[in-house]
């Protein structure tokens, strides 16, 4: 299979299962915000908020690393994950024995720290599936990594929407992930035995030594991006309550739900981009410059329809009582237009070993949005933490462009950004002439505007028209 096809067969395999497990997920939000009101939908975000950031300790980025070395060397691969989930393990129990103390020294309700300690073991338990789960990613067989996926979530949402429906509460709902997560580890296990290689659990030192020189840099990566995106989250809880976090968070999950495309995307090419930095730097650069260029296209008017369809779009999901989170939405979507494009700078950077200047990058980012919303907070409340997310997005954003530019290729994006700008303000026009209309309607007025107003400006080059066609002749 060539490589252009084994991008677009991955890519489409992770598209369609993250489309599924976001929509699970978005509804499984929705049940929540509407059962509990605001203030319990803070108390949730709060809850899995930490957790998420809290678990990154026992995982520390490192099915990444196993996915870009294995991926050029797969004899290594049993060496790895066993090493790796050995590691992981020891990890994960001390770092939930310090949870106890860490929880008690927050002095958080008892509701609210139960529900924590539960969350932070589901995510646990899925970091240690991801590292068995990098076995597949590393063969470039991400339909296995696809169905785990949506077991999980499935599992997960039916169990946290039954739960609710019968009235137990957050305690239960946290439950459901725990058993999600259990159901996703064995099953990663069974399937990685079965298909590809057993975990070799023999520790060797040089190994450790490689694994303590180069984790760190994966681990911080992943760390500080949640951090940066958790942050406000946490902050707003303990600044501003419960009520300003559900309010936030739910106009915050609504827009992260949309870069599925950019994560299944980036995720298919990342073991294709690693293994071409050592066989072919013009292919990679190539690649980098498409991918740039299809991000732009995307998110540019995700971004601008959004904006003028927020009230809309947030009243026909979670009703009046979050009318509040209008305005987050129609601000924290330009975070998102902003990701799509760090999506295509870290993944490119990590694949070609540079991961520590996303490293750097995100750090830096992590102390600004602190630093922000510690002085926004307190005044503008969540609409001030809706601003720090563009805020910080920038920062990562400028530091990695300069970093990719310096390494692989520079891009001219006042070439690449004006015709996608031009068609997103034609499409904004006319979205916002049909707000008084069915929204359902204006949605599939506007994308086809969107992508006729590209047409007419001879946005597609052949090399476009051509990958398009392929697609269509395969479909």
């Amino acid at each position: 299979m060539s490589t252009r096809r084994r991008i677009f067969k991955n890519t489409a395999v992770l598209a369609s299962a993250d489309i599924f497990t976001r929509l699970m997920r978005f509804a499984l939000a929705i049940v929540i915000a509407r059962t509990l009101g605001p203030a319990g939908y803070g108390i949730y975000a709060f809850a899995f908020s930490f957790a998420e950031v809290y678990g990154v300790i026992s995982d520390f980025g490192m099915s990444n690393l196993i996915i870009r070395d294995t991926s050029r060397e797969k004899k290594y691969l049993a060496r790895y994950v066993g090493n790796i989930l050995f590691v992981e393990s020891a990890l994960s129990v001390v770092a939930y024995g310090f949870l106890f103390l860490l929880v008690g020294l927050m002095d958080l309700p008892q509701e609210k720290a139960v529900i924590v300690y539960i969350a932070v073991l589901a995510y646990m338990l899925t970091a240690l599936a991801q590292i068995v789960r990098a076995t597949f990613k590393a063969h470039e067989k991400m339909e296995y990594d696809a169905v785990l996926n949506i077991i999980q979530q499935s599992v997960t949402v039916v169990l946290g929407i039954t739960v609710l429906y019968f009235g137990y509460g957050l305690n239960a709902l946290a439950l459901a992930f725990v058993i999600g997560s259990l159901v996703n580890l064995a099953g990663s296990l069974a399937l990685a035995s079965k298909r590809f290689t057993r975990p070799k659990f023999r520790l060797r030192r040089r190994f450790l030594t490689y694994l303590a020189k180069e984790a760190p840099s994966f681990g911080l990566i992943v760390f500080f991006t949640l951090i940066y995106y958790k942050i406000s989250t946490l902050l707003l809880s303990f600044i501003q309550g419960d009520a300003a976090t559900g309010w936030f968070n739910a106009a915050y999950t609504m827009a992260f739900s949309l870069t599925f495309v950019p994560a299944a995307f980036m995720g298919a090419l990342f073991p294709v981009i690693s293994t071409l930095h050592i066989s072919s730097r013009d292919l990679t650069r190539t690649i980098y410059n498409e991918s740039f260029r299809y991000m732009l296209i995307l998110g540019l008017p995700l971004a601008f329809g959004t904006t003028v369809l927020a009230d809309k779009v947030i009243d026909i999901v979670y009703g009046s009582q979050f009318y509040n989170s209008a305005v987050v939405l129609q601000i924290v979507i330009w975070s998102i237009a902003i990701l799509f494009l760090n999506f295509v700078l870290t993944t490119t950077l990590t694949s070609i070993n540079l991961q520590r200047v996303v490293m750097y990058a995100t750090g830096l980012g992590v102390v600004v949005n602190i630093i922000l919303n510690l002085l926004v907070i307190p005044t503008f409340s969540y609409v001030g933490a809706s601003y720090v997310m563009v805020a910080t997005e920038l920062i990562t954003f400028s530091i990695c462009f300069y970093y990719a530019s310096k390494s692989l290729c520079f891009i001219r994006v006042q070439r690449v950004v004006l015709k996608p700008l031009v068609a997103s303000f034609v499409m904004a026009a006319v979205a916002y002439y049909l707000r008084p209309i069915n929204i359902f309607i204006i949605f599939g007025v506007v994308v086809w505007v969107y992508f006729a107003t590209l047409i007419a400006l001879k946005t597609f080059t052949k090399q476009d028209i051509d990958v398009i066609k392929s697609i269509i002749g395969r479909s």
